[in-house]
């Protein structure tokens, strides 16, 4: 499958660390450059704003998908190539993944983690089968990778399940394995 359409989950906070901007801002002209079109949450604020910001002032392509009662409460970026309205947040999310080729996940709070694991455990199950990479930028997922190897190790998810995602560090990384993914679906069930 040609990969096209960039799902980016993050922050609508840009954290404390500048290089989480710096390598969010980054990806935006990645994408515009090797001509991939950005599929994002529709924000205007945090991570939400850079990613979608920057690949428009490098000339690429912005879809934004956001629910109406953000819109309402102003945290849209409206100025982008596709703009999309949702009636709810999962709409939103179902249409990403309709629209979405592959998945990268930047740091971001609850909203973020909530994203990549349904994602993942879509994943698992054989809703998709699409690659995600976390953008672990200054080792910001460490300890998430850590917790789904511990559930591997314990027998609560297949140790195969762990291939379903790039743990990545750097684009070049991310989007080399992007291209070489191959989804295998493990047992679901390991006792």
């Amino acid at each position: 499958m040609a990969i096209r359409n960039i799902c980016v989950f993050c922050g609508s906070n840009s954290g404390l660390d500048p290089q989480f901007s710096t390598s969010t801002e980054a990806l935006g002209k990645y994408l515009a450059d090797n001509d991939y079109q950005l599929v994002y949450g529709g924000g205007n604020h945090g991570l939400m704003g850079k990613v979608a910001t920057s690949t428009l002032d490098a000339g690429g392509r912005v879809i934004g998908i956001i629910p109406h009662f953000l819109v309402e409460r102003e945290l849209a970026l409206k100025n982008v190539t596709t703009f999309i309205e949702t009636r709810t947040m999962t709409e939103r999310k179902e249409k990403m993944l309709h629209l979405a080729d592959a998945f990268i996940v930047l740091p971001g709070g609850f909203g973020t983690f909530e994203e990549f694991l349904q994602m993942l455990s879509w994943s698992q199950i054989d809703i998709h089968q699409k690659p995600i990479a976390l953008y672990n930028i200054d080792g910001f997922y460490d300890d998430l990778v850590n917790m789904l190897q511990k559930s591997a190790d314990l027998g609560f998810a297949p140790e195969g399940n762990l291939d379903l995602f790039i743990n990545g560090h750097n684009l070049d990384e991310i989007f080399s394995q992007f291209h070489e993914f191959k989804h295998v679906l493990p047992p679901k069930y390991t006792n």
